[in-house]
């Protein structure tokens, strides 16, 4: 109990007992083409000039790809359709290496959640669509709870589309309506609610960390400790296992 693994979640997770795990949050790199540094921080808070890259957000297609693409095709009619599916769909390329690496651990995510344990996969437009026809198969489409919408605020602008300024949520149970749940509350906003509080809906708007926010750590794609509450909270037993 309260340990952290630092690793490959998936060769971490094959170690974990099946129907072992109440609740999974999936922050996964989102195929944004980008290397991402981490600065350390002296203990005083302040940076140190020392940095360490932290991932490389790139994926390519090449022999260990192709391979975990076939262990996939292996398991299941259903799972070697996907792959087919997928493959036909995108093309053999770096966009299907990445959807593979992705497979390959919420088949193993679906393994170790509890029949009353749910998932969260964070994504973004990158490849938010492929990723829930992924979901679809592996978790059932009868599964699938919500699209919530975290609303952030930060981030750039562009003259030729919309401001992106928000990522998505995608919400699985494990067997249908069997996922512990406890909705969180927000204020009211309406007059005739005025001064009370009601359900959240599907969309959050938690502000992003700021440069200058205490909490942070220095870790680039690091999430506001609101959304991992709200997370938490609402999906996880008390004692349970995240």
């Amino acid at each position: 109990m309260n340990e952290l693994y630092y690793g490959d979640c998936l060769e971490v997770m094959k170690t974990l007992d099946s129907g072992s795990i109440d609740l999974i949050y999936l922050d996964p790199p989102f195929n944004s083409k980008r290397n991402y540094n981490v600065l350390f921080q002296t203990k005083d808070g302040s940076e140190a000039p020392s940095q360490v890259q932290a991932f490389e957000d790139t994926w390519a297609w090449d022999q260990k790809a192709a391979a975990e693409f076939e262990a996939l095709r292996n398991q299941s009619v259903a799972m070697s359709e996907l792959m087919g599916c997928l493959r036909t769909l995108v093309g053999t390329n770096d966009l299907l290496a990445y959807l593979v690496m992705i497979t390959s651990r919420l088949t193993e995510c679906h393994r170790v959640l509890k029949r009353t344990g749910s998932i969260y996969l964070h994504c973004d437009q990158t490849a938010a669509h492929y990723i829930k026809v992924v979901m679809d198969v592996v978790f059932g489409h009868e599964n699938f709870l919500n699209n919530v919408v975290w609303l952030y605020g930060l981030g750039g602008s562009s003259s030729r589309y919309w401001p992106r300024k928000h990522d998505d949520l995608l919400f699985y149970s494990k067997e249908p309506d069997q996922q512990f749940f406890v909705a969180a509350r927000v204020p009211a906003k309406s007059q005739m609610m005025q001064g009370q509080d009601k359900k959240a809906p599907d969309w959050w708007d938690i502000p992003s960390l700021n440069n200058m926010a205490k909490e942070r750590l220095g870790y680039p794609t690091q999430k506001p400790l609101e959304l991992m509450n709200r997370i938490v909270e609402a999906s996880c037993p008390p004692g349970g296992v995240v």
